[in-house]
C-alpha cells in the first residue's frame, strides 16, 4: 500500500531545502530513491512543506537507512529549525 509523509519546517526556507538536496544528492528523477512515488515541496505560508508519497512504508525506510548520517548532518549544517511530519498510509492515488 502506498505510504506518503509530510513534513512541515517552520521557518524553513527554499535555499535551506536546495543545499540540503544538494548535499543529499537529491536533485532531479534520475536520482531519485527506489520506491518513491512523487516528492514535492514548497512554501506555505511561514513553512516549508515537504510531501513525499512512496510505494510502501518499507521504500520509505529504505530511503531512511539510505540518508543515514550524511543526510542528518546535511540538515544539521544548513540550520533546519525543528519540524513535526505526519506519516499515513494512502487510501487512493491517481496518477
Amino acid at each position: 500500500m502506498a505510504f506518503a509523509i509530510i513534513v512541515e519546517i517552520p521557518g524553513g526556507t527554499l535555499d535551506q531545502y536546495d543545499k540540503v538536496s544538494e548535499a543529499m544528492r537529491l536533485t532531479g528523477a534520475e536520482e531519485a530513491s527506489p520506491g518513491l512515488v512523487i516528492h514535492f515541496a514548497g512554501l506555505a505560508g511561514d513553512s516549508l512543506v515537504v510531501i513525499d508519497v512512496w510505494e510502501s512504508r518499507e521504500a520509505y525506510q529504505s530511503h531512511l537507512d539510505a540518508m543515514g548520517e550524511e543526510g542528518r548532518e546535511a540538515i544539521r549544517e544548513v540550520g533546519l529549525p525543528s519540524y513535526t511530519h505526519r506519516e499515513f498510509e494512502v487510501y487512493n492515488l491517481v496518477k
